[in-house]
Order: C-alpha cells, then sequence, then structure tokens
C-alpha cells in the first residue's frame, strides 16, 4: 500500500509536538486532503490480511520519503515545492509492484518479496516480517513490476529475477546475492557523445518467463520504451522523447539476449502518445505440439542440437516467401503475444517470423489463451479500452492445460507465484485427457489421472526436494478439499477422489505444491450425480407393474355350480340371497 500524508498532521518539533501544526492546509487537524491539495510526504508499507480469523497479521513500513509528485511540486506548472524529481532521481516511496509468497531457499518459512518505487527489493519472513539475510537490494531505479522467480541456475533454490522502470535486469540468487545483471541498452546508447542527446529506457511491461526458442533454456521476455533525452533531463519523463517499443528475449541463466532479439515492434510509426505495456504472452500456436510431452521430461544435448538445427531450417525457409509454412511456423519454442496500442504482434520466438492484427481499438491489457468456445481449439482473448473482448479462434491449434494463460498476469487463479509458461516450466502437474472429459458421474468416487513432472536442473541429485504436495479441490477454497496426498516420485497417477457436498456440477482443481511454496494447477469441469433421479422412476414404478403382472394375468374360472344359468347358487356376495 500507498499511503500519502502531509505536515498538517505532524507537530513542530521544536515544540515538542505540542505546539501548533505547520497549517499548509485550512484544517490544521488533517483530513482536508484532496488529489489536487495533498501533502509533500509518501510512505509504503506491506500488509497482510488473515482471512482465517479476520484481523491485519502483517503491517510493516518498508519506505519514506517526499512525494515530488504531488501537485505542489515542480513538475506541476506553477508548482512551488524544493523538491522535485530530478532530486529524487525519479525515486519515491510508492508501493506500485505486486508482491510474490515463496519458500527462496526451500524451507519452512516463506517469505514475502516486494520492490519499491524506491528501487529497493525486499525479501521478509512472512511470520515475523524480518528480513531475510542479504536483502533488501538497491536498484539504480524505481521497481514497479512484479519480481520473478524460478530454478534455472540448478542448485534447487530460487533466483529472483527484477526489472526497474530504467532498463536495469538483474538475477539474485536466494540470499541477496547477483548471479549476473545487465542494461536493455548497449553502452553506446547510454552514452553521451558528441550529440546532446542519449536513449534511455522510459519504463518496461511486466516480466514474462518460457522456453522461447525449443532449447529447454528458459528466458525471460519483456517490452521496454525507448526515449531520448539530454543529461539534465534524465528523470524529467515530460522532457522525454518516445523513440520506439523494443521486444527483448534474454537467456535467463547468462543473461544474452537470444538469437533474433530485440526487435523493434512500431519502427516507423508515430509513437509521440505513449501506449500501455501490457504483459508479453508466451504461448505455443504451432500445429503440432507433441514434442512438448516429452520435454517436460528433460532434453539432452543431443535434442537441443537437433531442435537448434530444426529453428536454423524454420528461420531459412521464412526468408523464401515461396516456402510453404505449416500454421505458427515450422520452428519449435513458443510465440510471443504482445498488444502495443492497438495493434496484436504475434511472433514466433525460435524464427522472429511476425504476424501483426489491427483490432482497431486500444489494447489496454494483457491478452488471455483458453479453449473458450469448447471446441478442443486455443482461443485468444483481447479486451478493448472500449470495453469490448475479441476471440481469435483456431481450429489447428489443439488445446492442452499447459498451454493456456487465463488468469490475468497469472498462468491460472491459484498460481499466482507460478509465472513460467506451462509446457516451459520447471516443474507442474496437469490432468490427462481421460479425466478431464465432461461427463456426468453416477457412483460415489471419481477416478482422475494426473501427471507431476520435474526437470528442475539437478533435482536428482536433491532427493530432500523430490516432495510433491498433491490437492484435489471442488472449486478454489481450501476448505473445499477433498483429496490431499504426498508424492516423492513424478509419473502418472490415478486417485479415487469422493465429492461430499452433494450432486452438482463441480468445477475440480488439481493443485501441486512444490518445496519452494510454488503452486501448479490445473482445473476442469464434471456432472457429479446430477442425474441421480433418472433411474428413480423405475426404482419405484417397475416393482409396481412386476406386482401387476400376475393380477391381470390371472382370471378365475367358475363352475357349474355358481353359474346362475344352470340354477346355481344365488346367495350375494355377503353369502346369502338377495331380498326379493
Amino acid at each position: 500500500v500507498s499511503y500519502y500524508f502531509d505536515e498538517d498532521e505532524c507537530k513542530d518539533p521544536m515544540t515538542s509536538g505540542s505546539g501548533k501544526s505547520f497549517g499548509k492546509h485550512a484544517n490544521a487537524d488533517g483530513g482536508d486532503e484532496t488529489e489536487e491539495e495533498r501533502g509533500r510526504y509518501v510512505a509504503n508499507a506491506i500488509m497482510g490480511y488473515n482471512l482465517r480469523w479476520k484481523y491485519w497479521s502483517i503491517q510493516e513500513v518498508l519506505d519514506l520519503s517526499t512525494d515530488w509528485s504531488a501537485p505542489l511540486g515542480d513538475i506541476v506548472s506553477g508548482g512551488t515545492a524544493s523538491i522535485n524529481s530530478n532530486a529524487h532521481g525519479g525515486m519515491g516511496a510508492w508501493a506500485l509492484a505486486t508482491p510474490i509468497a515463496v519458500k527462496l531457499d526451500g524451507g519452512s518459512k516463506n517469505h514475502i518479496i516486494v520492490g519499491t518505487s524506491m528501487g529497493l527489493v525486499y525479501a521478509l519472513e512472512a511470520q515475523w516480517h524480518g528480513l531475510r539475510s542479504g536483502w533488501p537490494v538497491q536498484m539504480r531505479h524505481p521497481v514497479e513490476q512484479k519480481v520473478l522467480v524460478e530454478d534455472v541456475v540448478g542448485n534447487t533454490n530460487l533466483e529472483v529475477f527484477v526489472v526497474s522502470t530504467g532498463g536495469d535486469l538483474v538475477s539474485l540468487n536466494a540470499d541477496g546475492g547477483v548471479l549476473w545483471a545487465r542494461n536493455l541498452l548497449t553502452d553506446d546508447e547510454t552514452t553521451f557523445g558528441k550529440a546532446s542527446k542519449t536513449l534511455i529506457v522510459r519504463g518496461t511491461s511486466p516480466l514474462s518467463m518460457g522456453d522461447v526458442d525449443g532449447t529447454g533454456r528458459l528466458a525471460i521476455v519483456v517490452v521496454a520504451m525507448i526515449a531520448a533525452t539530454e543529461q539534465e533531463h534524465m528523470h524529467r519523463p515530460d522532457k522525454h522523447d518516445v523513440l520506439e517499443h523494443r521486444l527483448y528475449a534474454i537467456d535467463a541463466v547468462t543473461g544474452d539476449d537470444l538469437e533474433h532479439f530485440p526487435i523493434v515492434l512500431n519502427k516507423g510509426i508515430d509513437v509521440s502518445t505513449p501506449s500501455s505495456m501490457p504483459q508479453p504472452l508466451l504461448i505455443d500456436l504451432h500445429e503440432d505440439q507433441s514434442h512438448w510431452l516429452n520435454q517436460i521430461h528433460g532434453l539432452s544435448s543431443e535434442d537441443i542440437d537437433k531442435i537448434r538445427q530444426i529453428n536454423r531450417r524454420a528461420a531459412a525457409d521464412f526468408t523464401a516467401s515461396s516456402q510453404p509454412r505449416p500454421h505458427g511456423g515450422a520452428g519449435r519454442g513458443v510465440h510471443i503475444v504482445q498488444p502495443l496500442g492497438s495493434t496484436l504482434y504475434i511472433i514466433e520466438g525460435s524464427t522472429a517470423c511476425s504476424q501483426t492484427v489491427d483490432v482497431g481499438d486500444t489494447i489496454p491489457s494483457m491478452v488471455q489463451a483458453d479453449d473458450v468456445h469448447g471446441t478442443g481449439g486455443l482461443d485468444l482473448v483481447v479486451t478493448t479500452s472500449r470495453g469490448e473482448i475479441l476471440t481469435l479462434e483456431s481450429d489447428t491449434v489443439s488445446y492442452h492445460p499447459l498451454n493456456v494463460w487465463n488468469a490475468g498476469v497469472t498462468r491460472a487463479p491459484g498460481s499466482s507465484n507460478a509465472q513460467a509458461h506451462g509446457f516451459s516450466s520447471t516443474q507442474g502437474i496437469f490432468v490427462h485427457p481421460m479425466s478431464r472429459v465432461w461427463r456426468d458421474i453416477l457412483g460415489v468416487y471419481i477416478p482422475i489421472t494426473f501427471e507431476i513432472y520435474d526437470r528442475r536442473p539437478n533435482i536428482a541429485n536433491e532427493p530432500n526436494r523430490q516432495v510433491y504436495e498433491v490437492e484435489v479441490r471442488a472449486g478454489m477454497s481450501a476448505k473445499r478439499t477433498i483429496f490431499y496426498r504426498s508424492y516423492n516420485t513424478t509419473g502418472v497417477y490415478t486417485e479415487r477422489v469422493q465429492i461430499p457436498f452433494g450432486p452438482g456440477y463441480f468445477s475440480l482443481t488439481v493443485l501441486l505444491r512444490t518445496t519452494h511454496g510454488i503452486v501448479y494447477e490445473d482445473t476442469f469441469h464434471i456432472g457429479f450425480n446430477v442425474d441421480y433421479m433418472g433411474g428413480l422412476w423405475l426404482i419405484v414404478f417397475l416393482p409396481l407393474v412386476l406386482a401387476s403382472i400376475p393380477i391381470f394375468m390371472f382370471r378365475r374360472k367358475p363352475n357349474w355350480e355358481e353359474d346362475e344359468d344352470y340354477g346355481g347358487s344365488r346367495n350375494g356376495i355377503l353369502g346369502r340371497a338377495p331380498p326379493p
């Protein structure tokens, strides 16, 4: 949270806090602040609310600074404040990034990692709010995007990836040590020469992570806004001239640019009005995706060489327009779907083959991907600033639960800390097609077949990390957990679960929680004894029918003594003759 306050709420320290306030506003007691008339101070804090016991469990103040963005600051026409953005290096104590909760070292303690606009990256213990050793880490520019965490090095501890608004990208280990650091721009682009202006990064999109070229190595994908400015106006956004937007794909292990990157997205297009930069979507739009199911178990060096040869041939075929190309291209890896303005860029990561779609309106948010129409194909969901929702359907790209992104800036609703593309992720879980087929199950138990995979580097030498906690929930709430078991090996499992909440339609969520607290999930829908009364009429009606058959089939044959025509008995039904 960010907290804005002013000197009306602080007493003069020269009078031991008992004198008059500074009285900048009419109401000296405070509480009269507005967006146009607010003070010059801002603080940020991280707060946690316990949903079970309904109380604030975490309230920890992180940074405090003066607020140079207030209307009285010099950045606003007519401002009179002596504080300004240049004096602060563009930094301030705002909380604009979303926290993430993981276990950095795989131990018993959860850690909350968050960056602030003061350029500090904190790692706090969730229970007692104490700083983890080696943290916070100071960046040169504000941190306004969510950090990424993943095990890419091979020591089975998590690495933390942070990007600042100035284009500094850094990989940190669990103790806050720097594994590699770089700026998105080259040294030549950021050096002041004879020209009075230099290039700067004026902000970035949130980070995405995935196997861009299909070689099994994770890459970081980010979009940066490139601008030119003079040296004395480095931290004055109103003095920057936006030139272009660049798409970067960076090796998560080394920090080097991947082949064909960076790519200028809006080259030759007027960018005088800066566009929003939503998070890039990493999704596989190739027609053939069968190789992924083998790749999630790991790749040998021979496999990687073969994939690189395939990518080189695909890039060469792309340059020859006469060559037919399959849907999505002939390379491996994933596609990058990046909205910018009203244009949707779809780029094959291994070849940089691109296609654009103009939807006629600004796309302000990240594109989503799922089987929206239930056809078994993958659909892209695009939203516009006018409130329109568009779906781009494909009858060629088949649906797979690891190749979706359907919860905003996270891959799944319950996986807020699992940021890698599903096929690319080092760990995960998915339900097999035999169990996720829509059907109404009649009975007591539901069979679920799922697969756990783990291809983290060096995981074979870390048996204590090979712990996979699996939950099945009838919905998303932990109160509706219907199955829990801990496994020590990966593979395919079939479990029988029971839903105690009665008949109905359910969304079953299968969750995998790792030793680092990262949650992976898959959701599918079924009916459970919805038509259980469909056979009730047989239970009630069939016995009556069977009992009535002998009655209708039996017919009594009277003898001659009971036949009136032969002078038989004339007694009535009560055994005596009727009255005359």
